[in-house]
Formats: structure tokens, C-alpha cells, sequence
């Protein structure tokens, strides 16, 4: 029976020489999972504790872009009929009235006169002269005396100085004709691409592509 009871003494002790062996090694083996910093390096961080790359939004589409247009037509009526026959040819198209300065000139003239009687008394010598001139006869420049106009600035600052020096108070200023005119938008900016529009502008002389401020 002693050699039992000693059996099972040394039995206990080995187990618990085991264990207590275990028990040293595994810190050394945690430790050696962990991985190190290189020297100068980043250290190693959650990636919640990153900072995140911020979204970037697209850029915004520039307000002096360009539209491809069609025209001009002189009347509303007629630039419709023109957007239905691209319709038909499948471009889309929208139509849109634009206030047009045309005939761009310079004007010389003699300021109103008090009355019409006296411009006609002024009228009367310059035709005796040989210059060619007219009265206006109505809107806020009733009464003045027309001298030309002129495509040439430099044309009409020299009349102005001719008859400067010649007594009259001649002045320039530019004059213009605002007209009304008709443009269908194109609601794609790649169709001008297309070979329709090729055929609709070929069918229609008059008419032009261009490109004007989508606003």
C-alpha cells in the first residue's frame, strides 16, 4: 500500500510541475504575437482610430458654360415649327426669345431745337450748304437735326469736327436696333454631333448652329 501512496505523490508533483512550466511560457508566447514598430515608422492603430479621407463633391457645372443653339428665326411661331420638325428628327429642343443689338452705328447730329421752326431755319441753311440732312420728327429727340450715320467711328468724329469748325454744335453717338430673335436650345449638347442636324441646317439656309450662355 506505501508504494501507492507514493506513486500518486510523485504523480502530483509532475502535474504541477507541468503546469506551473505552462503557466511561465505563455507571456512569452503572447508577447512574441504582438508586432513591433518599425523604428520611425507609424505605430500600428485601430482603423476607427484613423482619420477617414473626407468625401470630395463633384465641381459644380460653371454658369458661363455653352449651349449649342439653332437659328435665328424672326417670329415665335416659325422657331416652333423649326423645334417640332427636330423633334421629329429626334433632337430635343426648347425655344427661347433673345433681345438682339444689330446695325451698330455712329450718329451725328445736331441737338433738339427749342421748336420745329428753328430747326427748319437750320435745316435750311445746311441744305443750302450741300449737307445732306433731315429733322427727326418725333421721340426724345424731336426736333434735332440728323447729319449721317456711319459704320466708321473715325468717319463721323471727322464730320463732327468739319462742322464744329464750321459754327454747328455737332455731337456723335452710337446707335443700335434691338430686334427680337428666335433660337431653339438643344436640350443635348452631343447632338450637334448628330447627323440630322447636319440635314435640318441644309434644309434651312437661313438658319445657323452656335453656342450661347446656357443661362
Amino acid at each position: 500500500m506505501r508504494w501507492i501512496f507514493y506513486s500518486l505523490f510523485v504523480i502530483n508533483l509532475v502535474y504541477l510541475g507541468l503546469q506551473f512550466t505552462k503557466s511561465m511560457t505563455e507571456p512569452a508566447q503572447v508577447a512574441a504575437l504582438r508586432l513591433p514598430s518599425m523604428e520611425g515608422g507609424a505605430s500600428l492603430a485601430l482603423l476607427a482610430e484613423n482619420p477617414q479621407p473626407r468625401r470630395t463633391s463633384r465641381p459644380l457645372v460653371s454658369g458661363g458654360s455653352l449651349c449649342p443653339v439653332i437659328g435665328p428665326w424672326e417670329n415665335e411661331d416659325a422657331a416652333r415649327a423649326g423645334a417640332v420638325q427636330l423633334k421629329a428628327a429626334g433632337i430635343a429642343a426648347r425655344v427661347k426669345a433673345l433681345s438682339i443689338e444689330k446695325d451698330r452705328l455712329s450718329w451725328v447730329y445736331l441737338p433738339p431745337y427749342a421748336s420745329r421752326d428753328k430747326a427748319l431755319v437750320v435745316l435750311q441753311e445746311l441744305q443750302d450748304r450741300g449737307v445732306d440732312s433731315f429733322i427727326v420728327k418725333e421721340g426724345v429727340d424731336a426736333n434735332a437735326i440728323s447729319l449721317g450715320y456711319f459704320s466708321s467711328a473715325e468717319s463721323a468724329e471727322g464730320l463732327r469736327v468739319k462742322m464744329r469748325n464750321a459754327g454747328y454744335p455737332a455731337f456723335v453717338r452710337e446707335t443700335s436696333k434691338t430686334v427680337t430673335e428666335y433660337w431653339a436650345y438643344l436640350l443635348d449638347n452631343s447632338a450637334v454631333e448628330q447627323p440630322e442636324v447636319k440635314v435640318f441646317l441644309e434644309a434651312n439656309q437661313s438658319l445657323k448652329l452656335d453656342r450661347v450662355s446656357c443661362e
